[in-house]
């Protein structure tokens, strides 16, 4: 699967510099005394590689004060990935990856050779990725290493939203930095999350996408069903809100399908046709001379629009003078309510009746004690007050009220301005009207022949139903067939989205079982990397349930044992993805420092010693590793790259 190699680390500002040598082992080994640089070393390669140090940070409250200080200041690794060399460089104050591939080139000196890389040949291949994602920037570093890599990006479900797994994520199980207290396997996130906030469901994640192809394929199965589900349901919204919009139209009709009315609205056409042969029969019986029909026909349109508008204005008149006599209630009660405050007021404030120490029956003054009420029960004296109101309080609800009543009068004034404005309308409109029916009535004597001008009427009032009908069945019919495509689209998705959840069961149930053979193997390495670095440990194996470490079925508590437990978990999965090829882990390692919790130095030795097993199984892979002066087996001191003894050596050197 996929491999990483980190060859070579370069950190360039204007006050510091360091240039690492070239990595060309597979365990790669940095040695230094404490506050020398070694945790500062792994953080540059991890902040290369997208990762967030909060230490690199302007705003962190424990600053690495040499890199925050410094000014155009930025990281570099030359990495390889599946055999593939890039050049990465990451600015301390930008937000952006550029990858360039390059060239390596090994030169030969007069007594050892060397490699030299140049990204030069190979400039106009250069890219830029965003570390975080956003609207504009959907594809972000993290997609495209982790699909070098050969691991898919999935999004993971939490809820209503929905969180994409990041390399970064992933790094927490192939970056084993230094903490003081090792009892939480997985690094710590590197922001707080309220989303994310580190539950068990992304850590399960995490394990299952490094140890497995199968739970890649299980979470794109998620994400997609996901998303047809999605799909289907905002289909189904759209059938039912036009299936409504079709009932609305139709009205008390009964259904009919698209078929039906299609042979309704062709019936309806053959009857219109009758009906305007029958008129234009009835029209030849006039005198030819006559050519009053289009005025005619023009001041009968202009009445039907006259009467529609005085029907419309009808209709707003109606709705006003309910509005207003509605406001003229409030108001009302409103007043009432006025003037009963009014009288409160005045009574209070001449016989303080509702002091909260006088008698509600006789109205005589008591010596209530704090406390308690005035019959003698025990009361909150918050809860017993706030049933009585002082004078200025009062008042204020007099004003709310007032206030009210000021709006409730400028609300009917409107109405009333509305309601004259519509009479007055009304009134242009009927008089018009009575003039151009004068003058069809005036039209209409004009013509010398008698012409049976009832059964015109009736005709004409016919086509006009016929085409109200026409243009009502061409809305239904046209509501009718965007919702035959919404339908057939609905069935489309929701077969699926049915498809793609009994897709993704069976992936399930195959990464279920791909995971517990997995399990099974990893557990087999653990436990002999733990029997043989931990004296007092009979069994060692991982919970299927979350994946984290169980030591003599569960009973072991020792702190000092912390070290090993969190150290052999990541060295086995290193194991599983050399000894199985559809391991996703990849085979890269980055350990700070894992000399906490009380270890002893032999057990700290002798669990280090177990990276050099790695050797036998002849595959390509890398761990770099940083530790304290002379805390690992003499065996490793050829693979030391850096050596760092005193504050002089430190990693950071001025320029």
């Amino acid at each position: 699967m996929g491999n990483l190699r980190i060859k070579k680390v370069v950190y360039s500002g204007q006050k510091y510099f360091f240039e690492s040598e070239i990595f060309d082992k597979n365990i790669v080994l940095i040695e230094g005394d404490n506050g020398t640089g070694k945790s500062t070393f792994c953080n540059l390669i991890y902040f290369g590689l997208g990762g967030r140090v909060n230490e690199f940070r302007l705003d962190s409250e424990k600053k690495h004060k040499q890199i925050t200080n410094d000014t155009d200041n930025y990281v570099e690794l030359y990495i390889s990935v599946n055999s593939e060399n890039f050049l990465l460089r990451r600015y301390l104050s930008e937000n952006d990856i550029t990858v360039t591939p390059f060239v390596e080139k090994v030169v030969e000196e007069e007594d050892k050779k060397s490699i030299q890389y140049s990204a030069q040949e190979k400039a106009e291949e250069t890219k830029f990725y965003a570390i975080f994602r956003r609207e504009e920037q959907p594809f972000t570093f993290s997609d495209w290493i982790l699909g070098k890599l050969g691991i898919t990006v999935v999004e993971l479900y939490q809820g209503y939203n929905t969180f994409k797994i990041n390399f970064s994520d992933l790094m927490r199980l192939v970056y084993h930095d230094q903490q003081p207290d090792p009892e939480l396997v997985y690094k710590k996130l590197d922001t707080k999350s309220n989303f994310v906030s580190d539950s068990e469901t992304l850590r399960k994640a995490i394990f299952e996408l490094l140890v497995g192809k199968a739970f890649s394929e299980f979470y794109d199965a998620i994400v997609e069903s996901k998303k047809a589900e999605k799909d289907k349901d905002l289909a189904k919204s759209l059938v039912d809100e036009y299936t409504m919009l079709a009932d609305n139209i139709r009205g008390r009709e009964e259904f009919k399908n698209k078929s039906f009315l299609q042979e309704e609205i062709r019936k309806n056409e053959d009857q219109l046709e009758k009906l305007q042969a029958a008129r234009t029969a009835f029209k030849r019986n006039r005198d030819t001379s006559i050519t009053l029909d289009p005025e005619i026909d023009v001041l009968k349109n202009r009445i039907m629009e006259i009467e529609l508008q005085l029907s419309d204005k009808q209709e707003a008149l109606l709705g006003l003078y309910d509005e207003r006599y509605k406001l003229i209630a409030i108001k009302k009660g409103t007043v009432t309510e006025v003037g009963q405050l009014q009288k409160v007021i005045h009574t209070h404030n001449q016989l303080n009746l509702f002091a909260p120490d006088t008698c509600p029956y006789c109205l005589t003054r008591v010596d209530r004690p704090e406390g308690h009420c005035v019959c003698g029960a025990p009361i909150e004296e918050e809860q017993y007050e706030r049933f009585f109101y002082t004078s200025q309080e009062y008042n204020e609800i007099l004003k709310a009220k007032t206030k009210t009543l000021a709006t409730i009068d400028l609300a009917i004034s409107g109405c009333n301005e509305d309601i004259h404005e519509i009479v007055e309308a009304q009134k242009s409109l009927t008089e018009a009207l009575s003039k151009l029916k004068g003058k069809i009535r005036t039209l209409l004597e004009a013509i010398d022949q008698t012409i049976d001008l009832e059964t015109i009427n009736d005709i004409d009032d016919k086509i006009l139903e016929i085409r109200e009908q026409l243009t009502n069945l061409d809305r239904i019919i046209e509501v009718e067939t965007k919702l035959e495509k919404l339908q057939n689209d609905y069935d489309d998705k929701r077969k699926l989205a049915t498809n793609l959840e009994l897709k993704k069961k069976a992936l399930e149930v195959k990464a279920q079982i791909d995971i517990a053979k997995k399990i099974n193997n990893f557990s087999e390495i653990y436990n002999k990397f733990m029997v043989e670095t931990l004296p007092d440990c009979r069994s060692a194996r991982i919970r299927l349930e979350d994946y984290m470490p169980s030591i003599n079925d569960g009973e072991y508590r020792e702190a000092s044992a912390r070290v090993s437990i969190r150290l052999m978990y990541y060295l086995s999965l290193m194991k599983l993805s050399l000894v199985q090829e559809d391991v996703t882990f990849p085979r890269f390692l980055l350990v700070d420092t894992p000399e906490t919790a009380g270890i002893e130095m032999d057990n700290l030795v002798n669990c280090i010693g177990k990276f050099e097993e790695l050797e036998s199984l002849g595959k390509d892979y890398q761990v770099i590793l940083a530790t304290g002066l002379k805390k690992y087996p003499p065996s490793l001191e050829s693979n030391r790259v850096l050596y760092m003894p005193t504050k002089s050596d430190a990693l950071l050197q001025p320029r």
